[in-house]
C-alpha cells in the first residue's frame, strides 16, 4: 500500500502525506456500521433520537479520519507560497523564502517520515511531507526521493537568494572570559536535588530500624539509590564546558574543576540536535557535540545543553560555530 501520494504540475506540487487513512476509515467505518446494526437488534427501548444520535456519534469517527486523509500540502512556484489544507479548508500557509530545509524524521526509532523545518524553528516537530516509512527499501519511499524531493528543490530552493551566516559578537549563551567562552548553564536545581537524594541516604543510615524485615540485598539498594543519584546530579552540577579560541580546544571540567578533559576543535565532527519523548509526549532536546579521539579510533558524545524550546537552537549554534571560526 503506498504510503503517500502526490501531483506533479508545471509550477505546483501537491502532496497527500495522509491518504492511507482512508482505508483505515473505511474499515472502521464497516467496523460500526456492523456494530451499530448488531446493537439495534439486540438493544430496545431507546427512543428513536437518543438511537440515531448514539449512532451518529460512532460513525462520526470513521469518517472524521477519511476527512484528515485527505489533508494536502500545496508548493504554489507561482506564488513562492505553500498552502496547508484539510479537504477544501485552508489551515495555514508558508512563504517559500520561511523555509530552511525537508528533511527525514524519525518516528519513536521505528521509521521515519520527511518533514518541512522553517527557518524560525529549524529543530521543532516541522510540517509533515510525507508518510511514515519503516524501511529504507520501500518502492513508494524511493519513488518519493526520486520525484518529489528534487521539484521541492526546484520550486522551494532553486531561486531562493544566499544569506550567509553572520558572526555572533553579543553572547547570550556564552560568557566570554577574555577569549575562554564558558557555557552558561543554569545548574541550581540538580546542586539542590543533589544534596537532598543524598541527605536521605543519610538519613536512612541513621534509622536503623529501616526495612528491617526485609532482606540484606534489598535493604543497601534502597538505602544506597538515593546517594547514587545524588551523586550523579552532583556530578551534573560541577560539570561546564569552555571554547578556548586561543588553543582552539572544548574543554570539559568535572567535580569543581578536580577533572579536565580537552578537546580540540578540528576534532569536533558535528552538533546533533536529539528531540526526547517520555511516554510519547514531548520533553525538550539536547544538543551534543559529537567528538572524534583519534588516539583511541572511535568517536565520544558530548552533552552540552538542553532545551525545553527548540526556537533557540539555532542560536545557540550559530553562537558556538562562531567561537569555532566557522562562521
Amino acid at each position: 500500500m503506498a504510503k503517500t501520494k502526490w501531483i506533479i504540475g508545471p509550477g505546483t506540487l501537491t502532496i497527500y502525506p495522509k491518504r492511507n487513512l482512508r482505508i483505515v476509515g473505511v474499515i472502521f467505518f464497516v467496523l460500526f456500521a456492523a456494530f451499530i446494526f448488531f446493537l439495534s437488534r439486540s438493544i430496545q427501548g431507546y427512543s428513536t433520537e437518543l438511537t440515531f444520535g448514539y449512532y451518529g456519534l460512532l460513525l462520526l469517527i470513521p469518517l472524521l479520519l477519511i476527512f484528515i486523509a485527505e489533508t494536502k500540502v500545496v508548493f504554489d512556484g507561482n506564488n513562492r507560497v505553500l498552502y496547508k489544507k484539510i479537504a477544501f479548508l485552508p489551515t495555514g500557509s508558508i512563504p517559500f523564502d520561511d523555509i530552511a530545509s525537508v528533511e527525514p524524521y524519525e518516528i519513536l526509532g521505528s521509521g521515519y517520515n520527511y518533514r518541512l523545518f522553517k527557518k524560525s524553528n529549524r529543530h521543532g516537530k516541522g510540517l509533515i511531507v510525507s508518510g511514515g516509512y519503516s524501511k529504507a527499501s520501500s518502492p513508494n519511499l524511493i519513488q518519493f526521493q526520486q520525484e518529489v524531493l528534487p521539484k521541492i528543490d526546484e520550486l522551494v530552493f532553486a531561486n531562493a537568494p544566499v544569506i550567509p551566516k553572520q558572526a555572533i559578537y553579543d553572547f547570550q549563551f556564552f560568557k566570554d572570559e577574555g577569549g575562554v567562552y564558558l557555557l552558561r548553564d543554569n545548574k541550581l536545581g540538580s546542586l539542590i536535588f543533589g544534596f537532598i537524594f543524598i541527605g536521605a541516604t543519610v538519613a536512612i543510615l541513621l534509622n536503623p530500624g529501616f526495612m528491617a524485615n526485609e532482606n540484606a540485598f534489598k535493604r543497601m539498594f534502597l538505602s544506597y539509590l538515593p546517594a547514587a543519584i545524588g551523586f550523579g546530579l552532583l556530578f551534573a552540577a560541577t560539570s561546564n564546558f569552555r571554547f578556548d579560541k586561543s588553543q582552539r580546544k572544548i574543554i570539559r571540567s568535572t567535580f569543581a574543576g578536580r577533572v579536565i578533559k580537552e578537546y580540540p576543535f578540528d576534532d569536533l565532527i558535528r552538533f546533533q540536535v536529539i528531540r526526547k519523548t517520555t511516554n510519547l509526549m514531548y520533553s525538550g532536546t539536547e544538543v551534543r557535540a559529537e567528538i572524534l579521539l583519534p588516539a583511541k579510533n572511535k568517536v565520544t558524545i558530548l552533552n552540552l545543553k538542553h532545551f525545553t524550546g527548540t526556537k533557540k537552537i539555532e542560536r545557540f549554534l550559530d553562537e558556538a560555530n562562531t567561537i569555532l571560526g566557522r562562521i
